[in-house]
């Protein structure tokens, strides 16, 4: 039976809107893919929360400096000190998921900051988007080079055990402060924590004698382990440091469940696109993998991350997250 006239309107009417929704779709496609291989097309900013000039500054410069090479445009390098990374951090989460706003920060942001504060104000598994782990370095147990320094680390034992609460042990970061901590409950010892605003003054404490043991970034100490001023006794990592392979790290020596170091790595705000992610985490590992690069991380105590992804920084924070949360409220932590 022949269909109504008004029937087979609609049936042509539905035709053509399919057929129109389907050449729409084929035209968007090209314009989202030419639009994702134009980003970028401008200068991209990186947020780094430190100040000018200090190791975590220079060590963004020093990778940004390559990753711009790889992205085929400049990258802009903006310092928002302050709050121990909070003001970076609520700058990114005010910027637009559109690449061009990202942030160059280290596990205190997400994995410390959630613990030392009542009122974060952020969620660092919400409100960012996860691009690359990128560097590592671990915590360093260092000593004076004077006669009277501690030997090694069954010296620090032995002198702890023979006066309990009289060794003095000198650190910054928090991260530092919580690896000494673990330390002493892993060797059953009581050590006293001296806190310090930065390395630079541990380190001068260390080799002047006004401290027996330092728990620190490896830094500040290069020169005065060459100038025989300072011996690095042991690391915190989970595997030796290759800028200093012949130092253990305390897991070899019997210390058992200390692995701490500090990393850094880059994310954006939360939103950010897929194919942005890909190609910031693309260009951070050829970045850090650079044997210029390499080498002059080495010097500031780093490495290249084993895996440096989006998913290796995203599962790094959640793991982070996850421990060290007990151990600070055990500690009793807080900056607020």
């Amino acid at each position: 039976m022949k269909q109504p006239l008004v029937c087979r309107s609609l049936h042509l009417v539905s035709a053509l809107a399919r057929g129109g929704l389907l050449a729409l779709a084929a035209l968007l496609v090209p314009l989202v893919s030419a639009h994702a291989q134009a980003w970028p097309d401008r200068p991209v900013r990186l947020i780094v929360p430190f100040v000018a000039g200090g190791g975590a500054d220079v060590a963004a410069r020093l990778i940004a400096a390559r990753l711009q090479e790889r992205l085929g445009q400049q990258i802009v390098v903006l310092n928002r000190p302050g709050g121990n990374t909070l003001i970076g951090a609520q700058e990114l989460m005010r910027a637009p998921p559109d690449g061009y706003t990202l942030m160059w920060s280290l596990d205190q942001t997400f994995v410390l900051n959630p613990s030392l504060y009542s009122r974060l104000p952020y969620a660092p598994q919400k409100d960012f988007t996860p691009v690359a782990l990128a560097i590592n370095g671990p915590i360093a147990v260092i000593a004076g080079g004077r006669p009277d320094s501690v030997k090694d680390m069954a010296d620090i034992v032995a002198r702890a055990k023979a006066a309990p609460g009289r060794l003095n042990v000198g650190s910054a970061a928090i991260l530092s402060q919580i690896a000494h901590e673990e330390f002493n409950r892993s060797a059953g010892i009581q050590s006293a924590r001296i806190p310090y605003k930065g390395s630079a003054e541990v380190a001068q404490a260390t080799v002047a004698g006004d401290i027996d043991v330092a728990f620190d970034g490896v830094a500040p100490y290069v020169q005065f382990v060459k100038a025989g001023r300072a011996k690095v006794l042991a690391v915190s990592s989970a595997r030796r440091f290759s800028g200093l392979p012949d130092v253990p790290t305390l897991d070899e020596l019997g210390f058992k469940g200390i692995d701490f170091s500090v990393w850094f790595g880059i994310v954006g705000p939360a939103g950010l696109p897929p194919d942005v992610v890909q190609r910031v985490a693309e260009g951070v590992d050829w970045a850090v993998r650079q044997p210029d690069v390499v080498e002059k991380l080495l010097v500031f105590g780093f490495e290249p991350a084993a895996q440096t992804g989006s998913q290796a920084l995203a599962t790094r924070i959640d793991k982070d997250l996850e421990r060290y949360s007990p151990v600070i409220k055990r500690l009793g932590f807080k900056l607020d």
